[in-house]
């Protein structure tokens, strides 16, 4: 069996793979895959939607996908039917796709989040293609249970619905918390002002990650301005995401992020929600403890890896 072009096949080939792999995220993370699945089935039908793909006659068994912008190539989902899982199609997927990826014009960096990927044998491949990797972890928290009242805040400090015009602000203070961390190092989103503004538009005002939610969401103001925000969405009919959290270096370890947090999971709840998710870096350990106080454990490990073109080179922190 050979990858090949992605842009070779038939929608109707991918159909029943595109399915099958809705209805796993589903099960498996809360997440509704049905805008993804239009999408990557639109790119496809058109031609235009760069990858590789597996087949067995007139069957796909096995695909991968990515996505070009004018920073870098993001490798999306790398699946495969149950049948075939463990054989090496996922990793014979991964070569093909770096190396279209690394070939494209003026591509000097390359992103992949392996959540959506059906091999975790997968990973290795990227490292062992001069990608810097971390782990981490996909996280939920069921909301059958009340969520606790969050500790009081130190004086002066004010949670408040997001409001557009916090916008600006979010993401400056998205900006300020990930400077000079792993995070930033892996992922361009954190990378500047502006694309951390970007990343929040996407949340916000274009559902980037799933429904933007405005009754979870929270902005947090103090006597000197903004200080943190959280910013959420619905997965699922049934599942909330904390999309994003982040807290002012200045406000860090005064519990403004439990409150945040907190608030969320109690929004979720009085809409009904039956759990919630999020995901985080695995090192980032003050973080990884607070969302265990608060309830979450860890339901799916998973890759983050980037490369850059030489001479250039990203630099991890042990």
């Amino acid at each position: 069996m050979r990858a090949r072009p992605l842009r070779e096949a038939q929608a109707r080939e991918l159909r029943p793979l595109l399915d099958e792999e809705a209805a796993l995220w589903y099960s498996e993370l809360g997440w509704d895959f049905a805008e993804v699945r239009a999408a990557v089935s639109g790119g496809i039908e058109r031609g235009t939607l760069p990858g590789r793909v597996v087949a067995v006659g007139s069957r796909a068994v096995a695909y991968s996908y990515y996505m070009v912008d004018p920073s870098r190539v993001i490798v999306g989902s790398i699946f495969a039917t149950r049948a075939m899982r463990g054989q090496g199609l996922e990793e014979e997927l991964v070569d093909a796709v770096i190396e279209d990826a690394r070939a494209e014009h003026a591509a000097g960096r390359v992103e992949c989040q392996t959540l959506f990927c059906t091999a975790t044998s997968a990973d290795g491949r990227f490292e062992s293609k001069g990608f810097a990797s971390r782990a981490r972890h996909y996280m939920r928290r069921e909301l059958g249970a009340p969520v606790p009242e969050p500790k009081p805040l130190p004086h002066g400090i004010v949670l408040r619905p997001l409001k557009r015009e916090d916008l600006p602000a979010a993401a400056e203070i998205i900006y300020t918390s990930h400077q000079r961390s792993v995070d930033a190092a892996l992922n361009m989103t954190y990378a500047t002002p502006s694309t951390c503004r970007a990343f929040v538009d996407t949340l916000v005002v274009r559902s980037g990650c799933g429904q933007f939610d405005a009754e979870a969401s929270r902005f947090a103001c103090g006597p000197r301005g903004p200080l943190g925000v959280l910013i959420a969405s619905r997965l699922s009919r049934a599942n909330g995401h904390v999309c994003q959290v982040s807290v002012n270096p200045a406000a860090q370890g005064s519990g403004l992020g439990a409150a945040l947090v907190t608030r969320a999971l109690q929004a979720f709840r009085g809409q009904g929600l039956a759990s919630a998710t999020l995901s985080v870096t695995a090192s980032n350990e003050r973080a990884h403890r607070l969302y265990e106080r608060l309830g979450f454990s860890v339901q799916r490990a998973f890759g983050a890896h980037a490369w850059v073109r030489p001479p250039a080179a990203i630099e991890l922190s042990a």
